[in-house]
């Protein structure tokens, strides 16, 4: 979805236009699902969490103010928000899952997918052994594309915060990526 197209969207959906909601849905369902599963221990957590992250939307859209911040920033703050609600309510931290993740990708042969899996699922319980902050950093960096500025903005931290935040969980993931294969993993 374009910018133009997407901003015009956004102000259809703050009008209560619940078919302009469901195209907000349709294009950011997927990555929010992808943040709050990569901070869960679950795949029906995510789930779970996720459809509450569009509630909450919904029931606040109607109070978006676009003030310069990307409305994925705004979406990603009630997804960083909703993940936290559920680990004080079920007081504890994800662990490591042995279930496979869906990588939405169609593999060449089944080793390649198999093998792609696999460094997926191990990616995503060392992205769990990052601080909070440092897996949002990543969340919106690379999964949701979002810019040093508007990650800033939605963290609410200035952007060499950010830099900074970024380098720290790249060279934190490299080494414990690095370790997991001197382990032998």
């Amino acid at each position: 979805m374009t910018e133009r197209r997407l901003a015009r969207t956004v102000r259809r959906a703050c009008n209560r236009d619940a078919r302009a909601f469901g195209r907000l849905y349709d294009e950011y369902a997927d990555r929010v699902y992808a943040f709050v599963r990569s901070r869960t221990d679950s795949a029906q957590d995510a789930e779970d969490i996720t459809a509450t992250v569009f509630l909450k939307a919904w029931e606040a859209i109607g109070n978006y103010d676009d003030r310069g911040l990307p409305f994925a920033a705004w979406l990603f703050r009630i997804a960083r928000n909703a993940v936290v609600d559920e680990y004080r309510r079920k007081a504890h931290r994800p662990v490591p899952v042995d279930e496979p993740i869906e990588t939405g990708e169609v593999a060449e042969s089944t080793d390649v997918a198999v093998i792609a899996r696999a460094d997926a699922e191990r990616v995503r319980a060392v992205v769990r052994m990052l601080t909070e902050e440092q897996a949002s950093v990543i969340a919106m960096r690379f999964w949701w594309d979002m810019s040093i500025k508007d990650t800033a903005e939605a963290l609410n931290k200035n952007e060499n915060a950010i830099k900074a935040l970024q380098h720290r969980a790249v060279r934190t993931l490299a080494r414990l990526l690095q370790e997991g294969e001197d382990d032998g993993a």
